[in-house]
């Protein structure tokens, strides 16, 4: 019973994904896409680092790519605090 009623509230709870929602979304993917990019051409160029190779993920391949996006990540945030980029694209 209880857990019925756990569902019920979770569902209602959820909301709907708007345009607004997809907008962000898909500018959030575009910066931190865009600084992963431009960070492994860094790491490519300047520390003469390999590329991760996809097809065989080993240890220091997911090193690469966690180290990356974190770094990506890391960023974005930065630009935000400092009001560089907006936090959102769409607020309303």
């Amino acid at each position: 019973m209880i857990a019925k009623q756990i569902a019920k509230q979770s569902v209602e709870s959820m909301s709907t994904p708007t345009t607004k929602d997809f907008g962000n979304l898909l500018y959030h993917s575009a910066v931190v896409g865009g600084l992963s990019v431009g960070y492994s051409m860094v790491g490519k160029k300047l520390m003469k680092m390999k590329p991760a190779d996809l097809g065989r993920l080993d240890i220091e391949d997911s090193a690469k790519l966690v180290g990356t996006v974190a770094l990506a990540l890391w960023t974005q945030d930065m630009l935000v605090k400092q009001g560089i980029i907006p936090a959102n694209i769409i607020h309303s």
